[in-house]
């Protein structure tokens, strides 16, 4: 008699929530606002737009900005395996570097992997942060180069 008990809350427990997420279709755009001071841009400020190709594929294309007084920013456009509301993207040039994007319904969390001693990336110095973008749109967005994001030009 125990053992279909047993199996019965087996059977329960790993269709329940702690069995696996609930699927996040990450479509959409995420912005990061910096503080604004006498009209310069402080903290990191950038967009991640997204589009879901299918289960596990998503096209994405970032771009951060470190703010005043460099400015310096960090871009990329790739289309990335999607598994578990988690996206991965390693340079070709840092294989030891990842930037991992996780979804949920109303963000987007960027976190950084270093495989060594020594954390490098293809960008800058602080460029690249970990950071929580809101989702700011659900509509489906243009994937294309952010590289000139943010830059106004005289």
């Amino acid at each position: 008699m125990q053992r279909p008990i047993l199996l019965l809350l087996f059977a329960c427990l790993s269709g329940s929530s702690f069995a696996q997420k609930p699927f996040v279709d990450p479509t959409g755009t995420y912005t990061l606002k910096g503080d604004i001071a006498n009209h310069q841009i402080l903290g990191h400020s950038g967009e991640i737009r997204v589009k879901l190709l299918g289960s596990g594929r998503v096209a994405v294309s970032l771009y951060i900005n470190k703010g005043y007084p460099e400015y310096s920013a960090a871009t990329f456009t790739d289309t990335l395996a999607y598994d578990q509301n988690v996206a991965r993207w390693t340079p070709a040039d840092h294989p030891e570097y990842t930037v991992l994007i996780a979804f949920s319904r109303k963000e987007a969390e960027t976190m950084q992997l270093f495989d060594g001693e020594e954390p490098r990336s293809s960008f800058g110095e602080n460029v690249m942060v970990s950071a929580v973008f809101e989702k700011s749109s659900n509509e489906i967005p243009v994937i294309q180069d952010l590289s000139a994001h943010g830059i106004t030009r005289s």
